[in-house]
């Protein structure tokens, strides 16, 4: 029987399709390509104007992102691919120089010169170099040369290679030095240039920008794949045989679809090619091996989720991560808090006075999503997740916040906004429900409510924070004051309590338009059958004068009422329900009737002037100001109100660094 690794080899079985989904970063590419051929006067100097300053393309980004891919399809686009080489002799100058000359001889087929003859003969002038250059590659001088360069990564600056100098602070800025030579032979008429490599590529764009070059980089985007994209990869890369089957036919029966095989590779990947390429090698193997194809989207997802599957795949592509310091660990922990919370970062976002977020996501070996040109997502696909939940230096909150990650649709990530104040009381609940040691919500809790006082506390584990399927609205009412109010589907909350949600694991839905709780879990008696069904409204929303009863009240009805109906009215005493009122903020006429303090109203009690009476086995609590500021403390809840004041969607840069440092020591202090 073949050994685990053996099962999930990646050997190379298919021939992929060059690239799919890159319109836009063909479109931007060539767009400044033309720029330059149009202010290519204004850089020689040969008019007064001063407009116009250089743009290189540049796509600095992690192994896997499809760099290479796209630098080779757009040469081969028009029709002048030239391979890279690697240059080990003279000085950065000469060296590109002669990586030139030598590509265009390999590219022709014809002998080339050695380098210590080349450097003899070449003078370092680009006039020189050029027309040498098109006569070696046969090029007229009134046709286009695209020149692509490929991996220019961090310089060996310790080896003898090369002989650069270093500023007055010792520092090389080999980057500067190469956009510097690229800009001088960007004069030259005709010629166009593509620069990829992995490395800090913010830092280098504005050493080159503001240094001696004075060039202006322009970053590729190179997004993941969604899945129409995906799927045009599979339908048309083909398989190493004579035949050329595409790999589609080979991985889908007829009961298993290309778009589900799509959506499964995109819940792993991220829609990372380089990810989705080795994943696909992985199943042909597997596929050939066992000599069947897939079935079903859940026999391939339980391939692709098979711990020894995802360590396989994900190995050349981890390595970083798991070598951090205790600093690098800290700014990890807030990126995956980023991805979890859906917290978009500009491209120039400064994480400190010496680095780029831009260029830390790239640094940690994780990827970037681009929302538009200027704005990203942090990427952390799920196959990377198994890895980094079994190495020992992870600590608690990571477990949780990588947990949450993988648990969470592919779709969540996508299409839903920032959610971050839903999301620190849902892990500070995980953080508070299995605590073993004195917590004060948990007792306050067990204060105001028997029911909650009956149940098993602290739960047995720490689980990661689920995703639930959103409550949807049946249809629409308008109350005395004209406001849209909102009921339930007749077997909706009864579905969902029955069939989905388990004991003692926390969810949020889906939507966070939803017409459910913000966040949703249960508990259980230790010594009787009892259940509690326990929803939290997050309420508030920055409101400059709190929240009322009204407010109240609608949350209420919208999950008291519904689960009463449809679940309590026929499970006798051993089910119960509650709901927790969160506010940042209460109304007056709300404080004064609480009297400053958290309330709980329990069956048969009326709230509003009598307008909601709590329905049988259900109870309200209306926690105050203070209390709230037990699940985030008061100058966090201050953060977030300044932040949610700028923006329905935030950013990295209104939330800022200490912000987010300090949700992330609020963590740690309940591990």
């Amino acid at each position: 029987m073949a050994s685990l690794d053996e099962k999930w080899e990646a050997f190379v079985k298919f021939e992929s399709v060059v690239v799919v989904d890159r319109e836009r970063d063909v479109f931007r590419v060539t767009e400044e390509l033309y720029y330059l051929h149009s202010g290519r006067e204004q850089l020689r100097g040969v008019t007064s104007s001063c407009n116009y300053r250089l743009t290189i393309p540049f796509a600095p980004h992690l192994f896997g992102s499809g760099k290479t891919t796209f630098a080779r399809t757009y040469l081969e686009l028009v029709q002048r691919g030239l391979k890279p080489t690697e240059p080990k002799e003279r000085n950065l100058k000469w060296a590109v120089y002669y990586l030139l000359y030598r590509s265009a001889c390999n590219q022709m087929g014809l002998p080339f010169m050695k380098p210590d003859e080349a450097y003899r003969h070449f003078p370092l002038y680009p006039s020189f170099l050029i027309p040498e250059l098109r006569k070696t590659l046969g090029i007229t001088s009134d046709q286009y040369l695209l020149l692509a360069f490929d991996e220019v990564g961090v310089f060996d600056t310790k080896a003898t290679f090369f002989e650069l100098e270093k500023n007055d602070k010792g520092v090389v800025r080999p980057y500067n030095d190469f956009f510097g030579i690229i800009s001088h032979l960007c004069e030259e008429p005709d010629l166009f240039f593509i620069v990829v490599g992995k490395s800090k590529g913010l830092s280098i764009k504005n050493d080159v920008a503001f240094g001696l070059s004075r060039v202006i980089l322009h970053f590729i985007p190179l997004s993941p794949l969604d899945a129409s994209s995906i799927v045009e990869f599979l339908q048309k890369s083909l398989l190493e045989t004579p035949t050329q089957v595409p790999v589609c036919n080979v991985l889908c029966s007829s009961s298993f679809s290309v778009n589900e095989l799509a959506d499964s590779l995109l819940e792993c990947t991220g829609g990372v090619p380089g990810l989705l390429t080795r994943a696909v090698n992985m199943l042909l193997n597997y596929v050939e091996m066992r000599n069947k194809p897939f079935i079903s989207k859940e026999e391939c997802l339980t391939c692709m989720n098979d711990y020894d599957f995802r360590r396989i795949c994900a190995e050349p592509f981890v390595e970083r991560i798991l070598i951090l310091d205790e600093d690098r660990k800290s700014v990890f922990d807030i990126l995956l808090m980023m991805a979890l919370y859906r917290i978009p970062f500009q491209v120039d976002d400064i994480l400190t006075s010496e680095s780029f977020l831009f260029d830390a996501v790239t640094e940690m070996g994780l990827y970037r999503y681009p929302i538009d040109q200027n704005t990203f997502q942090v990427l952390i696909p799920k196959v990377f997740v198994g890895i980094f939940k079994r190495d020992p230096s992870i600590s608690s909150l990571e477990k949780i916040l990588l947990g949450s990650l993988d648990v969470e649709p592919v779709d969540c990530f996508f299409y839903s906004k920032c959610r971050v104040f839903e999301g620190i009381v849902a892990l500070r609940l995980v953080l508070m429900l299995s605590s073993k040691n004195r917590n004060e919500l948990r007792e306050l809790l067990c204060q105001l409510s028997p029911i909650w006082k009956q149940m098993k506390l602290p739960i047995s584990t720490i689980s990661p924070i689920h995703y639930i399927k959103s409550v949807v609205s049946s249809r629409e009412t308008r109350s005395e004051s004209n406001k849209s109010r909102r009921t339930f589907a007749n077997t909706e909350w009864n579905k969902i309590i029955r069939e989905t949600l388990y004991l003692e694991t926390i969810y949020i839905p889906l939507d966070a338009t939803s017409h459910s709780p913000d966040i949703i879990f249960q508990l259980q008696s230790p010594v009787e059958p009892k259940v509690l069904t326990v929803g939290v409204a997050c309420k508030g929303r920055w409101k400059s004068e709190g929240i009322g009863w009204s407010d109240i009240i609608d949350e209420a009805k919208k999950f008291l009422y519904p689960v009463y109906d449809q679940v309590l009215s026929s499970a006798m005493d051993s089910h119960h329900c509650m709901l927790i009122i969160v506010s940042t903020k209460l109304s007056l006429n709300v404080s004064n009737e609480l009297g400053n303090q958290s309330r709980c109203y329990s069956s048969g009690m009326f709230i509003g002037n009598d307008s909601f009476k709590v329905p049988d086995n259900c109870e309200l609590v209306i926690l105050c100001e203070r209390d709230v500021q037990m699940l985030i403390d008061e100058e966090i809840l201050s953060g977030l109100e300044r932040v949610f004041g700028v923006s329905h969607n935030p950013t990295f840069w209104d939330f800022g660094l200490d912000l987010l440092d300090r949700i992330r020591n609020s963590f740690l202090s309940w591990q």
